[in-house]
């Protein structure tokens, strides 16, 4: 795996930045009741829904570790943007051999729906192709509003379905809608699973470690500007050590998942492993940097008035999605002990 990001890639983390600037604004007006979608969306979806795509299923030759990269630079925004779910969808689509022609150009809007209700993991679902017709229930469905088809994850197949009866869940992170679902209905397109599901984890790590990054670089900024007895609060070593403590979770979560991205992006044989151990750290780094940022404010942290909770409403409500880091961690236990 290369040791350094190329142009292309440094470029497209700029771009994603750069769009993403009011991410926590826009976020936060989710989180007042607003059901808009950021302005930039269409751009989004039409302009960089070939990121990641194989060149198989009609993508221009970009990799997976690209797409996380993007993915990377949204989530540090809080971007309540629906790529994340469209890209996880797509790249469990075509992984499966589904026509994904139109997704990765904006005019259809997918949901991955691969989490099920008493399941902490994405093994052995479930729901079924009885009959002709996909049966049973999933959950934690992202963005499900104006969704035109779910992709559905069986056993060893990947189903597109028509989104229908999708009921909205009360959610931690408005600017993240989640739906459930039972089905029982007649698939659009079937096809095997193939790595698609492992495509979907590290994207979602992805997705948190730019919580993380977010989280810590929020804390850091109060850091600086913040003043107590004539100095800034981060000369103070118990100030100072929680954030350093919050990078090294990140900087362990993030090379880790750009190397289960290499690693399935190049058919390496221990991908699955790769992938396993960056879904789980990346949950927890999300999820300690966030609390660490709020530490760092002090009492207003946790109000909803300051930022710092968007970051942790976002890192609670996505640390499940694809699987709880202490599913992923048996599931890494498993492939080591070779079970």
């Amino acid at each position: 795996m290369p040791a350094i990001f190329t142009q292309e890639q440094l470029d497209l983390e700029r771009v994603m930045l750069a769009l993403g600037e009011r991410g926590p604004d826009l976020a936060r007006a989710r989180h007042e009741g607003g059901r808009s979608e950021p302005p930039f969306e269409k751009r989004l979806l039409e302009d960089y829904g070939l990121v990641g795509v194989p060149e198989a299923a009609g993508g221009v030759g970009s990799g997976l570790v690209d797409l996380a990269v993007a993915v990377e630079a949204l989530g540090r925004r809080l971007v309540p943007t629906r790529y994340v779910a469209q890209a996880v969808a797509v790249q469990l689509a075509a992984a499966a051999g589904l026509d994904v022609a139109d997704a990765v150009a904006g005019a259809v809007r997918w949901s991955p729906a691969v989490d099920e209700p008493a399941r902490d993991g994405f093994a052995d679902p479930a729901t079924e192709l009885v009959d002709g017709r996909v049966r049973g229930d999933k959950t934690l469905i992202a963005f499900p509003e104006d969704a035109d088809a779910l992709v559905v994850t069986l056993p060893g197949r990947t189903a597109l379905v028509p989104a229908e009866g999708v009921r909205l869940r009360e959610s931690l992170d408005p600017s993240r809608p989640y739906g459930s679902v039972s089905l029982d209905v007649a698939p659009l397109a079937v096809g095997p699973t193939g790595d698609g599901l492992l495509r979907g984890a590290v994207l979602v790590a992805a997705d948190l470690c730019g919580v993380a990054r977010g989280a810590i670089e929020l804390g850091a900024a109060y850091a600086r500007e913040r003043e107590q007895f004539g100095q800034p609060i981060g000369a103070f070593q118990g100030v100072a050590f929680q954030l350093v403590e919050a990078f090294v979770g990140l900087k362990a979560a993030w090379d880790l998942t750009l190397y289960a991205a290499w690693a399935v992006q190049e058919g390496e044989a221990d991908a699955a492993a790769h992938v396993h151990a960056a879904k789980a750290r990346a949950g927890e780094a999300a999820v300690f940097a966030a609390e660490r940022a709020i530490q760092v404010h002090g009492g207003m942290g946790i109000t909803f008035e300051a930022d710092p909770q968007l970051y942790l409403r976002r890192a609670l409500a996505t640390e499940p999605w694809f699987g709880a880091p202490s599913w992923h961690r048996r599931a890494l236990g498993r492939l080591r002990l070779g079970g």
